[in-house]
């Protein structure tokens, strides 16, 4: 009977001590949730505000850099509209110093024009006074050259003319030489001017053909024209005349 008695009693004891430790472990595990929950709801409202701490740095950053963004477009702007009107007048300025440029290069275009036309129409002047003059050269050199065509024509129908050296208005130291077997008076021709004595160089035909003798006296060659023999000038020939050296031929 003890033993039956002790037997419920340590059974009773290990049921109640069971119940106990379950109510116990249930409290645990009521603590534990609860710690858990709170630890939970702790970790949640500090990530909350840390989310709000960031949320706040953001927007104070986002603030921030809007208000420099405007300040930055509210400089921005005044210079850019300086630099616009500063281009907008360079451009004004660019503008007028082109039209000055252009301006300058057309009267200067004009003037050149002008001065261009003046020397023209003074070259064309000075050329058709020198086409002019040489023509009225050349008519007045046909005429001479006719008149003395004439003159030699009747020279030669009267080549022995008398002429008279002793005349001392046209003739000075008159010597009497001979040459070639024939005596002629050696004389200086008092005009210098006489166009007899400026006939220039020419070949010995253009003499022949214009004048009714040519021949040697002393070496050098002379033309009969009037009864006088004149110095001619004759390219190639090794003798030259005096200028006014004239011989007559004595008959």
């Amino acid at each position: 009977m003890k033993g039956i008695l002790y037997s419920i009693c340590i059974g009773s004891l290990a049921l109640a001590l069971t119940a106990q430790g379950q109510q116990i472990q249930g409290n645990a595990n009521v603590n534990a949730t609860a710690k858990a929950r709170s630890s939970s709801r702790a970790q949640a409202a500090t990530s909350t505000r840390a989310n709000a701490a960031v949320t706040s740095k953001q927007m104070h950053a986002n603030a921030q850099t809007k208000v420099h963004a405007t300040t930055s477009a509210n400089e921005r702007a005044p210079m850019s509209m300086t630099r616009s009107r500063q281009n907008a007048t360079g451009s004004r300025v660019h503008q007028r110093a082109n039209v000055s440029v252009r301006t300058r290069a057309s009267a200067t275009a004009d003037r050149n024009r002008m001065r261009s036309s003046t020397v023209n129409a003074r070259f064309r002047g000075r050329n058709s006074a020198m086409v002019n003059r040489q023509r009225e050269r050349n008519i007045a050199t046909t005429e001479r050259v006719r008149a003395r065509e004439n003159v030699n024509a009747r020279n030669k129908t009267n080549v022995h003319a008398m002429v008279n050296v002793n005349d001392r208005t046209r003739f000075t130291n008159v010597t009497r030489i001979t040459s070639n077997g024939r005596t002629f008076d050696r004389a200086m021709f008092r005009d210098r001017d006489d166009w007899h004595l400026h006939m220039g160089f020419h070949d010995r035909v253009f003499f022949v053909n214009r004048f009714s003798e040519v021949t040697f006296i002393n070496g050098c060659s002379f033309f009969l024209d009037g009864g006088i023999f004149w110095p001619a000038f004759i390219i190639g020939e090794s003798c030259v005349p005096a200028p006014n050296v004239v011989f007559v031929a004595v008959h």
